[in-house]
């Protein structure tokens, strides 16, 4: 049997693993194991792990179970063809080697999913650093990100291993220990490249974990991704050493792999539109001989987190001759950081910029500036309808060639929106409401926010989208989870219907077209309903009408 693919035929297999056909690629001198999907999903995902692991194992039965289902979802899961260990330089480039071979003779993906458990942690975490731009996230499973932690065991918490430090010596040519404790590239020595890779990592991390204590490892990596904004979910098992590695469910670790793995690879990637290293975005043109549409994408997440990665109905768009572009941009945090007030300006203007700069090249990409929509869920919701309602922001006298282009979209649709960034009407329509304060830098929670609402009116003003409705705003569409009821409380009340029957009301008496979907029913999913949004904002753009 041979098992087809776009660029080549993976060997033939010559057994099974998780009841998956096994096949074996020769790199180089060794080989690399991959496990092949019966359907590839789009972009022939991958995910390069150290090895294949057996479901019989307790310490790494988890980890088969997250192999296994990656597969079920389309993944191709690659365990590497052996080579250095512990993270030290690799003499027979052996990761390089097994990309190319994935990428250039079976046509995978350019982008990779790197899983990292333990020391070698150490080994993925070097090759995202070195390989910007071919690595989309990392899984990182009670990993090693500082030798000196394990196996060195000088940093005063993990116990160290004395046989595997001194052979750690030997496969990194260290002369004496005081080399060893000098050495600068370890992962927690190479956060700004890793933070150039603009890779998300999610942690799985031992609460008494003894071997790799996480304060010695991914804290220090959590604490500088999240001092720059970039994507890190630490997932704590606060009861476990430092066996069994991964989670007993891993759909959590499968969907943020899948959120970070692009169906379509983009035409442009971080392209900046700012000089702060979040101002950047990704660009996909979709194929067609005419200037196309552009649906520009704000992620959600509080302002806090998230990441332009997650983009959802990429290949819809561009089926239907749409073009996308997703931004990152500076959180609450940065915002704070550079003294911003309200620190909520910080991303709101960002997407304004985003907006502005890719009407900048609209002759360079083929894409209309008449006919760019926004869309985007909770706050990256919030930012999208606070730009279709806000006075167009141009600035035509501006010596910057972007400064002059238009802030106003032709239209947006967005998901589980917060369209109010006033508590008090928060309050009088979801009472249990606990949103928002920190995007006005308001101390003491929603409580305090309702106490300073009259010291911050200004700024409610300027920055709630309910406050700046016009009879001149876009038409909008606004889609939610549940069913509304107004003045009761709310089982998620961050993302409440409610929001959406106050703006709808607003709109309508503006004779602003307004959209407004929900589910009634416990049979609908959140998908579907998403689904639907992508295919009205498809048929606004393409045919100038809400579907």
């Amino acid at each position: 049997m041979i098992l087809l693919c776009a660029g080549g035929s993976f060997p033939s297999p010559q057994s099974t693993h998780l009841g998956v056909p096994l096949s074996k690629v020769p790199v180089g001198a060794a080989q690399a194991q991959v496990l092949v999907p019966d359907k590839p999903a789009s972009g022939r995902p991958w995910v390069l792990a150290p090895g294949l692991y057996d479901p019989s194992s307790a310490p790494v039965a988890n980890l088969a179970r997250t192999q296994s289902e990656l597969v079920k979802q389309g993944f191709h899961v690659v365990a590497m063809a052996p080579g250095a260990i512990l993270g030290a330089p690799d003499p027979d480039k052996r990761w390089d080697a097994t990309y190319r071979e994935m990428t250039e003779r079976y046509s995978l993906s350019r982008e990779v999913a790197l899983m990292g458990l333990s020391h070698e942690g150490l080994g993925a975490l070097r090759w995202a650093a070195e390989n910007p731009g071919k690595v989309s996230c990392l899984y990182l499973d009670k990993a090693v990100c500082d030798f000196k932690s394990w196996p060195g065991g000088k940093l005063g918490k993990g116990a160290g291993s004395p046989k595997d430090w001194e052979e750690l010596w030997k496969v990194y040519g260290f002369a004496s220990e005081a080399e060893a404790l000098a050495y600068k590239q370890n992962p927690v020595d190479l956060t700004e490249e890793l933070a150039a890779t603009r890779a998300g990592i999610v942690y799985v991390a031992g609460g008494k974990d003894e071997v790799v204590p996480y304060s010695e490892n991914g804290a220090v990596l959590q604490k500088f991704y999240e001092s720059r904004g970039l994507f890190f979910r630490l997932l704590r098992q606060p009861d476990e050493g430092h066996h069994p590695h991964g989670l007993s469910d891993p759909a959590e670790i499968v969907r943020f792999i899948r959120q970070n793995t692009y169906a379509v690879p983009p035409t442009q990637s971080l392209v900046a539109y700012g000089p702060h290293d979040k101002q950047v975005l990704d660009f996909w043109r979709a194929d067609s001989p005419h200037p196309t549409p552009t649906v520009l994408v704000i992620h959600g997440g509080g302002w806090s987190t998230g990441t332009r990665r997650d983009v959802e109905g990429l290949e819809d768009y561009l089926n239907a001759g749409i073009s996308v572009v997703s931004v990152d941009y500076r959180f609450i945090a940065q915002a704070n950081a550079e003294g911003i007030v309200p620190p909520v300006r910080g991303p709101m203007h960002d997407a304004a910029r985003a907006l502005q700069f890719v009407r900048s090249k609209a002759d360079e990409w083929g894409i209309r500036k008449d006919r760019i929509a926004l869309t985007g869920g909770s706050a990256g919701a919030c930012s999208s309808l606070w730009l279709a309602f806000h006075k167009d922001m141009a600035d035509p006298n501006s010596p910057d060639p972007v400064a002059r282009e238009s802030t106003r979209p032709y239209c947006a649709a967005v998901w589980a929106a917060q369209t109010t960034l006033d508590p008090q009407q928060m309050k009088e329509w979801i009472p249990n409401s606990r949103y928002g304060s920190h995007a006005f830098g308001v101390k003491g929670g929603f409580e305090g926010f309702l106490e300073q609402r009259e010291s911050i009116l200004s700024w409610i003003a300027e920055y709630s989208p309910y406050a700046l409705a016009a009879s001149d705003a876009p038409p909008v569409a606004l889609y939610y989870g549940d069913a509304p009821k107004i003045g009761h409380e709310q089982k998620d009340p961050t993302h409440s219907a409610n929001f959406g029957v106050k703006l709808q009301e607003r709109l309508r008496q503006l004779d602003v077209p307004c959209e407004l979907v929900y589910s009634e029913s416990p049979d609908v999913t959140h998908e579907q309903i998403r689904k639907r949004m992508r295919a009205s904002l498809i048929a606004k753009l393409t045919t100038g009408r809400i579907q």
